[in-house]
């Protein structure tokens, strides 16, 4: 169920004891206070690109009562703990998310991601589509302009990705274009911070997260997840200067072309890392695609292919 503005919502929160999933930036919201006085048992020890030993303490603390729902409130990592808390506990308890960025689509999607040693692990599992989403635009008025501008482009990426995907569906394809559309028609507003703009790139990450519910990501995403640890970048940041790259061997996608997707980046100010072991790097990256996310793709990519396209990237 997915539901338009907290105010108008905020009654499904009440009579719960509510085991709640937040970043640290919980507090700044405006919906907070509502929520506090709700007074859920709060777990908000997790980093932005989550470990399992987080999420396992997290289980631990979920394990010490009883409750009535997980509520996730924040970017991909807080709906990601929050999805892997639920899986692990085994539990059928209901799952409440807030986002509170406009990128991860993370709310729509069945799976999840956690860190081990360092490297991503996927957990699917059709118990992790959360039961109810509240999609609250004020939440967005505080995100930084990085972040912004990077959720932004992770969901145009899931968008695009999800349109080339092998797995794609009628339904699948009609998301895909009209998350792109949204997204296109009101990223200058968005970047503006403008209300009615950040409601609609809510409503754009959710469609582009529902489209990749159904069809997954593609060969961008596959290979932006290294990029990500070993340059620090922010996922959609990865992910976006991968897309070209891919773009080069891909059909078109409609409402946008690589060219525009392009200008998008140079228009945004998106860069590109430098390595100072740049053959070692284009060597540990080619060797880290994820294959099953690679096997999405209407185009297969040899290693050779891919240090090549790394090579592109990386300066």
């Amino acid at each position: 169920m997915i539901l338009t503005g907290f105010e108008q919502n905020k009654s499904v929160l009440l009579g719960k004891r509510l085991f709640l999933v937040c970043g640290k930036s919980f507090d700044k919201l405006e919906i907070s206070k509502y929520i506090n006085d709700l007074k859920p048992f709060r777990f908000s020890g997790f980093t932005p690109n989550p470990k399992i030993e987080e999420v396992q303490a997290g289980l631990k603390l979920f394990n010490t009562s009883v409750f009535d729902a997980i509520l996730a409130i924040g970017g991909g990592s807080a709906l990601d703990v929050a999805k892997c808390i639920k899986y692990y506990s085994k539990s059928n308890i209901e799952l409440i998310a807030i986002p509170t960025t406009a990128g991860t689509g993370s709310e729509s999607t069945h799976f999840a991601v956690v860190y081990k040693d360092g490297i991503k692990q996927s957990v699917a599992d059709k118990t992790l589509l959360p039961d109810i989403v509240i999609l609250e635009p004020s939440v967005l008025k505080n995100v930084p302009d990085y972040t912004r501008k990077s959720t932004m482009l992770d969901a145009l990426c899931h968008a695009i990705e999800s349109w080339w995907s092998v797995k794609h569906t009628p339904k699948s394809r009609a998301l895909s274009e009209h998350a792109i559309e949204l997204i296109m028609n009101n990223k200058n507003a968005y970047l503006a911070n403008i209300d009615s703009a950040n409601h609609e790139m809510l409503k754009a990450a959710n469609l582009a997260g529902q489209a990749i519910n159904i069809t997954t990501t593609t060969a961008a995403h596959a290979m932006c997840y290294k990029l990500t640890s070993m340059y620090k970048l922010q996922h959609g940041h990865a992910a976006a200067i991968c897309l070209p790259q891919v773009w080069n061997y891909i059909e078109a996608c409609p409402g946008i072309t690589k060219k525009d997707f392009v200008s998008l980046l140079k228009e945004l100010d998106i860069s590109y890392p430098v390595s100072s072991n740049r053959e070692s790097d284009l060597d540990i990256l080619a060797d880290s695609v994820n294959v099953e996310r690679l096997s999405n793709s209407p185009v297969l990519f040899d290693r050779g292919t891919l240090r090549s396209m790394y090579g592109e990237i990386v300066k």
